[in-house]
């Protein structure tokens, strides 16, 4: 049986259909900005569950139309595949999305754009556990140089803090949800070629969506349940639609173009995009710990995803 697992081997040279994967890297990581810096405005207004829950109907709802046909044509090899889509699904839904959502009740957008811009070490590491893929030495370098920035923004610039363990737990739960977004972003790569983004996206979020239904539906009964206002359908519509359905597409589309870890240089974009648009729209405070952070994180990720993968 042939192999239908996705080859994302990086093309030579920089033309014009090799500049596309960025440029859709750099859009998408705009709009997925906007998605860390409105779950610090809502300040847990909407409970994480109710939240992500809600989004992934949503995207899935506007994607259906488009992919009905498809998803009906593939549906034997969908059905064949049914373990690795729910457990993207798992992945991407309530220990990815649910576990950000959550992280925002306790740390800021600046904070969690910074500590989110670590996922391509994340990945790297990811790629060579499951496919063994080559990490070269510039890669390896990156690796720490980025770590280290994760260290600052996580003590708020004082290392004494790591000592007395002082965490801020919402950056520690931003970790943590990273870091299974990573693996979902690493597992696109057993994606069969057949299945197109549109109807692997549908596919994901309906199966995230049944798997968080019952913590949702928990959630609603023992803490709240989700308000029913203009703010909340706004934000819902905004990152069902514009964060799910088009940016996470897009970067789907880039992964599959360049592979995860390239394309996770998204994340560094990101969390500069996050920063200035908490401080634009939220205006929170752009401290010196904050610039060192970035610094560092943006520095070890260039080495990483800039260094050439030497053959094994």
């Amino acid at each position: 049986m042939p192999n239908q697992s996705i080859k994302t081997t990086p093309k030579a040279g920089f033309g014009t259909s090799s500049a596309l994967p960025y440029l859709l890297i750099v859009m998408a990581a705009l709009i997925i900005a906007s998605n860390h810096v409105l779950a610090r405005y809502l300040e847990g207004v909407v409970p994480p569950m109710g939240m992500v829950f809600w989004r992934m109907v949503v995207g899935a709802l506007f994607l259906l139309p488009l992919t009905a046909y498809g998803l009906l044509s593939n549906r034997h090899l969908i059905f064949q595949h049914w373990k690795l889509f729910t457990l993207m699904g798992l992945l991407f839904v309530p220990l990815g999305n649910g576990l950000i959502y959550t992280a925002y009740t306790y740390t800021t957008a600046i904070n969690g754009g910074v500590v989110s811009a670590s996922q391509p070490a994340i990945t790297v590491l990811l790629t060579w556990l499951m496919f063994r893929d080559v990490i070269n030495w510039k890669q390896g370098i990156g690796i720490l140089i980025a770590g280290l920035g994760v260290l600052v923004i996580i003590t708020r610039g004082d290392p004494l803090t790591i000592l007395v363990m002082d965490f801020n737990i919402g950056d520690l739960i931003m970790l943590v949800a990273i870091a299974f977004a990573a693996l979902y972003n690493v597992l696109i790569r057993k994606v069969p070629e057949k299945i197109p983004v549109p109807q692997l996206m549908v596919v994901v979020l309906v199966s995230g969506a049944m798997i968080t239904l019952p913590l949702y539906i928990l959630e609603t009964i023992h803490i709240r349940p989700v308000p029913v206002n203009l703010v909340t359908i706004a934000s819902i519509l905004w990152v069902g639609i514009a964060v799910t359905a088009i940016a996470v597409g897009l970067m789907s589309v880039a992964i599959r173009r360049i592979g995860a870890n390239k394309a996770s240089m998204s994340n560094y974009m990101r969390a500069l995009f996050t920063a200035l648009l908490a401080v634009v729209l939220l205006g929170e405070d752009f401290q010196r710990f904050h610039l060192v952070a970035m610094m560092l994180v943006i520095g070890g990720v260039l080495m990483m995803t800039r260094g050439r993968t030497p053959a094994s």
